[in-house]
C-alpha cells in the first residue's frame, strides 16, 4: 500500500467525539474508512473513486481485528489530496484510493464526505477538512 499518513496529529479540532471500531486490514492514522460489518472498518483499495459508507478518519494505525478510534462528521482533521485530483477550499471531496480523499467532480454517494478548508496543490499533500 502506498498510502502515507499525514503529519500527526491527525485531529485539528474536535467536533464531536471519535468512535471505535474494529479493523479488517491494515488501516494507518489520517485514512478514511468504511463501514464492512457494525463496528468493523476497512481503508478502500486502489482504483476507488467514490466509496460508499464512509464512516470518518483513523485516528492512529492498527493492525486487523485491532480496535481504532475514528473521527467522523462535525471533526477537523488532516488528509491526503490523492494526486491529480489537487483540491481548493470549499471543494467537496469523497473518499477514494487507500483511504485518501478527492474532488472527483461528482456528487459523493453515501456516507461522510469532507469539505476542503484550506488549497491543496501539490498531489497526494495533506490538507485540513471538516468531514460532514
Amino acid at each position: 500500500m502506498a498510502f502515507t499518513s499525514p503529519s500527526e496529529p491527525i485531529l485539528v479540532q474536535e467536533g464531536t467525539l471519535g468512535f471505535d471500531y474494529d479493523a479488517s486490514g491494515s488501516v494507518y492514522a489520517g485514512q478514511g474508512v468504511y463501514a464492512v460489518t457494525p463496528f468493523k472498518v476497512k481503508a478502500p483499495g486502489t482504483g476507488i473513486k467514490n466509496q460508499a459508507g464512509c464512516v470518518g478518519v483513523a485516528a492512529y494505525d492498527a493492525s486487523d481485528g485491532k480496535p481504532v478510534m475514528v473521527y467522523g462528521p462535525g471533526n477537523i482533521v488532516k488528509v491526503i489530496v490523492s494526486g491529480a485530483s489537487k483540491c481548493t477550499a470549499g471543494d467537496l471531496l469523497c473518499l477514494v484510493d487507500e483511504g485518501k480523499f478527492a474532488n472527483t467532480g461528482v456528487t459523493p454517494s453515501g456516507g461522510v464526505h469532507a469539505l476542503a478548508l484550506e488549497t491543496q496543490a501539490s498531489a497526494d499533500g495533506t490538507a485540513r477538512v471538516l468531514l460532514i
